[in-house]
């Protein structure tokens, strides 16, 4: 049992390292979607947050940085959960001096936008001496209950209202529109980092631990090699 959470604990830790390099790449949204938000890495936490509990409950474990360690991947479970149930993602389509009421998903459904946004200008930055796109950026106007808020979305820069967020994804050739992605997920992220926060200071307690493993070998290094 303890050879599987451990092939478990490797895998997971793993995938969250690549979504972490992909996401620089590709941006929180796509590994919100396809990492974070997918189904696989979903049933990866699933079992291994069962297999955690049957090897938790045999050992009849009683230390308290181990049961927040576990507790932890719980958490982080139920933000996946509460991802799939909750959080929607899709694409605005503007053009230039136009307003945008509502978003479609990837199967074409059209969604209505709790505000809208008009895309003032467009600008495409060029790598020099290429005509290979560097940075391209969207100045938006976001309406909502006759307030109104000005944006430059951007590959690096987003812009979030009413728990939705805006990413820059690609635009239309002419230069004249843009389209933005967006993603909201009110419940999953903040109880998905919270799970993560848990995580890490479970493991930070194991370190400091003194009857943990990693105390107990600081000790019998310390005891072989004395000053």
């Amino acid at each position: 049992m303890k050879k599987i959470l451990t092939f478990f604990y490797v895998v997971t830790v793993v995938v969250m390292a690549a979504a972490t390099i992909m996401e620089k790449f590709r941006g929180t949204g796509f590994v919100a979607d396809y990492v974070y938000g997918a189904w696989w890495f979903s049933l990866l936490w699933a079992v291994l947050c069962a297999v955690g509990i049957v090897y938790f409950l045999k050992r009849k474990v009683r230390r308290w940085s181990v049961v927040a360690l576990h507790l932890s991947f719980v958490i982080i479970l139920l933000g996946a959960l509460l991802t799939h149930v909750s959080a929607r993602s899709g694409l605005v389509h503007l053009r230039t001096g136009e307003e945008a009421k509502s978003y479609f998903t990837e199967d074409m459904e059209t969604h209505p936008l709790p505000f809208t946004v008009r895309l003032d200008s467009f600008a495409i930055r060029y790598h020099e001496g290429t005509m290979a796109p560097a940075d391209y950026q969207s100045s938006i106007i976001v309406t909502d209950d006759g307030r109104q808020w000005q944006a430059a979305i951007s590959m690096n820069r987003i812009f979030s209202h009413r728990q939705i967020r805006l990413y820059q994804s690609s635009y239309d050739e002419d230069g004249q529109g843009s389209i933005l992605a967006l993603n909201s997920d009110p419940w999953g992220i903040p109880v998905t980092y919270a799970g993560y926060a848990l995580l890490f200071v479970s493991l930070l307690w194991m370190l400091v631990d003194p009857e943990w493993a990693y105390r107990r070998l600081l000790r019998s290094i310390k005891t072989d090699n004395p000053v």
